[in-house]
């Protein structure tokens, strides 16, 4: 479509971690550069929107007024901020701002409307642009107004690094050859239960770390420690072990863990029962294991860490394997699919982010689309296209 001279509203996600004034990592703002280039390249007036922060109390919630600064200096545009964009002159606000200038709302959660999909809100925010394009693939997973509502009056698309989340999720799933291995890690198994009975289903291997592989071991009667229980999730862990068998998924759980021991300051590898311990991470017994099985695999997606990596020696599983990992996808031996979250996060802090074939923006939304292949906001947009067409 035709965008010269017309409004596009972006929703991006600028919900970067703050401390005071500072922001602490400005990744989330770079992501939709490519995308507000392309837009003002087609002669669009773009018009930024975002949410900061869990709560609609605008007594608590952050104002988005303290990001100015460093969108300015990353997308070299001068920034008009709106504070009330639902005010009668908004819409002529956009339209007198500047060519070149940024339009930039103020936080979005600050209306209770924005997270209940309120209709009229989601209509109002609509009026203010002539199309919509989503570029916040990590808020994809919630049916707020200003993902799931918008759409639904406006000629919508994604943007580009929302397609490419998608496109890399869905590389590994599709992908007509090679073998296919899966790491979850994390703390829950309540979180995870859903995502490993698809991944089962689908991959060649299924390693598991954290809390997560209690549950199996206890399953298996392999508890080293006696301390991991699955509790209400017996029936869960029960179906997987199943249909790992049915579809010839092979499952690879720790043989050995990192764990403090109570009587010490110090921490010890565990092969044996000892109660007076707490379990932090997989064992160096363990994380050969993960290497052997990552060397006869051509595609890895890792979402979860396997131990508390923030806190050292804890971190050395998490970090090994990611080295590891690291270092296969660079020699061309292996494509490597990290979900975002604590397990980005962790791929920052042992330096191998930019090694990996692609980090994901996005923790909840990673897991939210591997585990339906499917999320509101890209209903949101086949709603648009049906009643609009494509952009």
């Amino acid at each position: 479509m035709e965008l010269s001279g017309k409004i596009v509203l972006v929703r991006v996600d600028f919900n970067v971690p703050m401390d005071g004034g500072t922001i602490m990592d400005d990744a989330r703002i770079k992501v939709p550069v490519a995308t507000v280039k392309e837009l003002k390249n087609r002669g669009a007036k773009v018009v930024l929107m975002s949410h900061m922060g869990k709560t609609s109390d605008q007594a608590e919630a952050p104002s988005l007024r303290q990001l100015i600064p460093v969108i300015e200096k990353i997308y070299g545009n001068s920034v008009l901020f709106i504070e009330d964009y639902l005010g009668e002159n908004a819409r002529s606000l956009i339209e007198k701002a500047p060519h070149d200038d940024l339009v930039f709302f103020e936080n979005l959660r600050f209306h209770p409307q924005e997270e209940s999909c309120d209709l009229d809100f989601s209509r109002k925010l609509a009026s203010l642009g002539d199309f919509f394009v989503n570029e916040a693939f990590s808020v994809s997973h919630r049916k707020h107004a200003s993902v799931f509502g918008i759409p639904q009056f406006l000629p919508s698309d994604l943007g580009e690094n929302f397609k490419k989340e998608i496109k890399n999720i869905e590389r590994f799933f599709n992908h007509s050859s090679g073998k296919r291995m899966a790491i979850i890690g994390g703390s829950k198994l309540s979180t995870k239960i859903k995502l490993l009975k698809r991944l089962v289903t689908k991959v060649d291997k299924l390693a598991l770390g954290g809390g997560i592989a209690g549950a199996f071991l206890s399953y298996f009667k392999n508890d080293i420690s006696g301390i991991f229980e699955f509790g209400e999730y017996e029936a869960d862990v029960k179906e997987i072990v199943e249909n790992a068998k049915k579809f010839g998924c092979e499952l690879i759980v720790p043989t050995d863990f990192s764990a403090l021991i109570s009587t010490k300051s110090d921490h010890a590898i565990m092969r044996s029962e000892d109660s007076n311990t707490t379990v932090f991470d997989i064992g160096p017994d363990s994380v050969k294991l993960l290497e052997d099985h990552i060397l006869t695999s051509d595609m890895v997606l890792w979402n979860g860490p396997v131990g508390l990596f923030e806190r050292s020696p804890f971190e050395f599983g998490t970090k090994t394997i990611a080295e590891f990992i690291a270092e296969r996808t660079q020699n061309h031996h292996l494509i490597s699919i990290i979900g975002g979250g604590d397990t980005g996060f962790a791929m920052k802090k042992f330096g191998v982010a930019d090694k990996m074939t692609c980090i994901s923006t996005a923790g909840g939304a990673f897991l939210n689309y591997v585990e339906n292949e499917d999320c509101p906001a890209l209903e949101a947009i086949r709603i648009s296209h049906n009643k609009f067409g494509e952009l």
